[in-house]
């Protein structure tokens, strides 16, 4: 379970049940009221910051969902797990959309820019990897640089 907390005043505002194991991110939307977390049970859910409920649930890592980050101004959410792959998700019909084998063992670190065009990936295999982002239609490619 995750908690929402309004960070001046301490009070907790939400909490987040749903996952079967534990939950090792959590991401805002950069525009609708909603929230994704990544869990040790392999999948992503897509919370309400309205009443707490999860409204979407994303299956597809064979391991644990590291990060999460959303794309497209919040179309799409990015997330990277244990088994190395990234994945992006297209939230409207709950389809992956691109996997690419990014790394030899977990990711532990999934940043986005501010123009949503590089992706850097950090993992156990102590590499980091810098991906140029390619958007067309909805389908999106990457490229390592």
């Amino acid at each position: 379970m995750a908690k929402v907390w309004k960070f001046k005043s301490g009070t907790l505002l939400g909490t987040l049940r749903g996952h079967k194991r534990g939950i090792w991110c959590a991401c805002f939307s950069p525009v609708d009221q909603c929230i994704a977390t990544g869990s040790a049970d392999s999948t992503i859910k897509l919370w309400t910051l309205s009443d707490y409920t999860c409204v979407k649930t994303f299956e597809g890592h064979s391991n644990s969902v590291l990060k999460v980050h959303f794309l497209l101004k919040g179309m799409q959410v990015v997330s990277s797990g244990s088994e190395g792959l990234i994945k992006v998700w297209n939230i409207r019909n709950n389809e992956c959309i691109s996997t690419v084998e990014a790394h030899d063992e977990k990711i532990w670190c999934l940043a986005v820019n501010k123009e949503e065009s590089t992706i850097i990936s950090g993992g156990s295999d102590s590499t980091v990897k810098i991906w140029k982002v390619f958007f067309i239609i909805h389908l999106i490619f990457f490229i390592t640089l």
